[in-house]
């Protein structure tokens, strides 16, 4: 049963009733009694449908709802720990006490676009957040937002398809062969100098390198076997996108390499036992730390090289290594596997390092010239140029 009450204003509210025989109002009100009363028949029938949902479910608050989501996500610890940070500096001071159903889709856009305006360096040397950033920031909140709908406590998710602007085009910083002889022979210990020739021989990462184990280098048949990682806090089984891998390991990248003995790692496995100890350890045990390394070592060493005002990173090593696979003509796909990509497309900024080739055009392309082929002619009815006297 739908009806109308006239409010001491002289509006009328639309009220109706729910299966279980609640009586609810509309939000808002209505100047005239047959407006009200057609909205109010509008809800109820919309009650009786099957997709219906209790519009009250919305009214809590994104706070509330996000302490029962939260504990249900199913993610890495470190992804756990760096998403907590997100939700206390951004999502909760904009969206705690927001009730879902009140969170609209140009709330979420006005949002995203103030993360990118925002100021966050100083009045002399301001600097803003990148479009990338500010996207994480939307994909974590978009996530909960689809948890909730999922849950039957909104009917849409209004923080998908929210367009941002891109990251302008960066080339990755890479070191030519030269530069990284100059920087490596600025580094005065032979095992900080293994280190460096190994990221660079190998591409691998920096935490699939400091949770290398020893059983997983085979230098008989030259390759490691990409699998254990650590973040410093424990060891896991597999690398960034759970792809596994091996890469091949040439002598010069292990020149400078004393392989320890196999104590243990002193960390704990995600999984089973440690079945050997780590292959670059830290000085007093454990998994070497890379703002440490890159503080300690990298940063002085580039300096002392005249290469400090390039802003090389330790990741930067990696993306070395692809650049000098992709000069030498080595295929993205293989590129793409070494480097353990899920997807080629991220591969592909080495691509301006492939020199042209025509080899796989030069049958496709063959000389026209002195053909024995006949020629038709491409307009019916045209014979060519005459030549005129």
């Amino acid at each position: 049963m739908a009806w109308t009450e006239k409010l001491p204003s002289g509006r009328y509210r639309a009220r109706y009733r729910l299966p279980n025989g609640d009586a609810i109002s509309l939000p808002g009100t209505f100047s005239h009694k047959k407006a009200a009363r057609d909205a109010a028949i509008e809800a109820e029938g919309k009650v009786k449908r099957p997709d219906w949902r209790d519009p009250r479910a919305g009214l809590i608050t994104w706070r509330e709802w996000h302490d029962i989501w939260w504990p249900s996500r199913a993610i890495e610890p470190e992804t756990r720990r760096t998403e907590a940070g997100v939700v206390a500096m951004h999502l909760m001071p904009r969206w705690g006490d927001k009730p879902l159903a009140l969170i609209t889709r140009q709330d979420v856009k006005a949002w995203a676009t103030a993360l990118i305006a925002e100021n966050i360096g100083s009045e002399d040397a301001p600097r803003h957040r990148k479009p990338a950033t500010a996207r994480r920031y939307l994909n974590l909140f978009g996530s909960s937002l689809m948890a909730a709908l999922d849950a039957e406590l909104i009917s849409e998710n209004p923080a998908v398809r929210i367009k941002l602007p891109p990251n302008p085009p960066t080339d990755p910083v890479f070191l030519s062969r030269e530069q990284y002889a100059a920087l490596v022979a600025k580094v005065a210990d032979r095992q900080d100098r293994a280190v460096l020739d190994f990221l660079v021989g190998t591409g691998i990462r920096w935490g699939e390198l400091a949770g290398l184990h020893i059983h997983n280098l085979d230098l008989r048949r030259g390759f490691v076997t990409v699998a254990d990682v650590t973040d410093g806090r424990e060891i896991k089984p597999y690398p960034k996108g759970r792809r596994i891998r091996r890469v091949p390991v040439l002598q010069w990248a292990v020149d400078e390499l004393d392989v320890p003995e196999p104590t243990g790692c002193g960390l704990p496995h995600r999984h089973g036992k440690c079945p050997s100890g780590l292959l670059f350890p830290a000085v007093q045990g454990g998994a070497r730390d890379d703002r440490n390394f890159s503080q300690r070592i990298l940063i002085p060493a580039l300096k002392a090289a005249g290469l400090g005002d390039l802003g090389i990173s330790l990741h930067d090593l990696r993306h070395t290594y692809a650049s000098w696979l992709a000069q030498d003509g080595v295929p993205l796909g293989r590129i793409a596997d070494l480097l353990g990509h899920a997807s080629i497309t991220t591969t592909e900024i080495y691509a301006h390092f492939l020199q042209p080739e025509a080899s796989d055009i030069e049958h496709a392309m063959r000389s026209p010239h002195g053909a024995n082929v006949e020629q038709a002619a491409t307009i019916r009815g045209y014979t060519g140029l005459r030549v005129v006297t």
